[in-house]
């Protein structure tokens, strides 16, 4: 649905509520939101990265 992102990696203009997905496209029950122009925090294993589900307003809008 959305773009991954990996740890670490900003999340640009894409500020979300973002889920951890597995190297193979397994998902996780992580989630977390990721403002604008923020870095990705850490994944629970290596090789995962993070997906966005749904986006949210920015306050500047």
């Amino acid at each position: 649905m959305g773009k991954n992102i990996k740890p670490g990696q900003s999340s640009g203009q894409n500020g979300g509520i973002y889920q951890e997905i597995g190297p193979r496209g397994g998902r996780h029950e992580s989630y977390s939101t990721i403002p604008d122009n923020h870095r990705a925090p850490p994944t629970t294993t290596p090789g995962c990265s993070w997906e966005r589900v749904s986006r949210t307003p920015d306050s500047r809008r």
